[in-house]
């Protein structure tokens, strides 16, 4: 049989799977409660507006089987751009790119943007997709730490002095500003404006990555690094899989001008364009003024369930444990003792309590994190969190007193 290794790009040999997809492959038994999945609830997709949107989309024209520009539609965009207005980002239809979910938006920009060995800085903990997205283009993941209130700039500012004086110069940061995968933590407003005086200073680019901003627990929205800034720095991503389905893939780009026209240039060699139907599904949505009540009942049951999930911790338990409290989203980021391995102790959850989660170790760049976890409160039901966390209370309280 030919060895099709031997044919790889050297590049393969630092693509990296996702501890993700390792954990899915351990909750097929319908008994175990899974937190490992940062899935939308399927419940609340809207399915009777998405049935009379394409029960009426194709009464008139077909172009939703069609084709479509590579750029998206124009309809959708111009909407968009005043999605991105009402944020207080200044904003027209060239500057909006629609892609295939802020994902490919994310490798878009590290293909257009990366040389092997280019320096980025990212968080740490940070999104598996976004890290992979960097690796896959060879690109050198600097970690800069999290607390309750996201990045660390006084680190990052002393990781930066530390480069300069070395020669090296990141190209960009990527950073989840609000309720952050895979912590929760948002990125406050005095952070947000340090972050920008020193990409400034040190000359780099923001992309700035926001799929869960719009599930929000009741606090006032912070506003964008992008509205802050004022001369083309920051590169922002936006989503609607976490607000109407993900399915559809529909994410978008807003930046300058002239990055539009690059990323559209190597987009064309990537899909040729996103999903026509995805695209008139959303804008349909949109403009069927229903979007927004919609957003409002997914904050209602997230919020719901994100209480539920930090009651039961608070319940169960042991004092050794700490986590984050998010103001929405999707996640909850524990911190066990350290001589806990996260990694090892998923196996025993599993099978002892059927309880799923994903350990945090792959969401660092560094190898540390062992003794973190992220859950996720978005799928299960709220009886199931609190059963859940009851079940992984037990797992690990046996682990401390083991240790004891």
């Amino acid at each position: 049989m030919l060895q099709m290794e031997r044919y790889y790009a050297q590049r393969v040999g630092d693509m990296r799977g996702s501890d993700i997809r390792d954990a899915f492959k351990l909750t097929e038994d319908a008994e175990i409660i899974s937190f490992a999945g940062g899935f939308p609830a399927p419940e609340a997709f809207p399915v009777p507006l998405i049935e009379r949107l394409l029960q009426g989309m194709f009464r008139h024209d077909y172009s939703g089987l069609q084709y479509g520009p590579t750029e998206g539609l124009e309809e959708l965009r111009q909407e968009v751009a005043l999605m991105m207005e009402a944020d207080g980002v200044a904003s027209d239809v060239e500057n909006i790119l629609i892609t295939n979910g802020s994902q490919q938006a994310l490798d878009l920009i590290c293909k257009v943007f990366l040389d092997p060995g280019d320096f980025v800085l990212v968080e740490q903990p940070g999104y598996i997709g976004g890290l992979n997205a960097i690796g896959n283009y060879q690109g050198q993941k600097v970690g800069i730490p999290l607390d309750d209130d996201g990045l660390r700039i006084d680190v990052m500012a002393n990781k930066l002095k530390e480069m300069a004086s070395k020669g090296q110069h990141p190209k960009f940061i990527y950073t989840v500003t609000n309720f952050q995968n895979p912590t929760g933590v948002t990125l406050s407003v005095e952070r947000r404006r340090g972050l920008l005086n020193l990409a400034r200073e040190y000359d780099f680019l923001i992309l700035e990555d926001n799929p869960y901003g719009n599930i929000s627990f009741g606090q006032e929205p912070l506003p964008h690094i992008k509205a802050m800034d004022e001369e083309g720095r920051v590169i922002y991503l936006g989503s609607f899989s976490k607000i109407l389905v993900p399915g559809a893939r529909v994410g978008w780009v807003a930046a300058s001008q002239s990055l539009i026209r690059q990323l559209t240039i190597a987009k064309q060699g990537t899909d040729l364009c996103s999903s026509s139907l995805g695209m008139k599904l959303v804008l349909d949505s949109i403009l069927s003024g229903e979007l927004d009540a919609h957003i409002e009942s997914l904050r209602v049951l997230y919020r719901r369930r994100r209480d539920t999930m930090l009651e039961a911790l608070s319940k169960y338990m042991p004092p050794e444990v700490h986590w984050t409290r998010p103001q929405g989203g999707f996640f909850v980021w524990l911190r066990l003792p350290s001589y806990i391995d996260t990694k090892t102790l998923l196996p025993f959850a599993v099978a002892e309590e059927k309880v799923a989660y994903v350990s945090g170790k792959g969401f660092h760049v560094d190898g540390t994190g062992h003794n973190t976890i992220r859950l996720a409160y978005s799928q299960a039901s709220e009886t199931d969190i609190e059963k859940g966390i009851h079940r992984l209370a037990k797992v690990i309280r046996r682990r401390i007193e083991a240790a004891m």
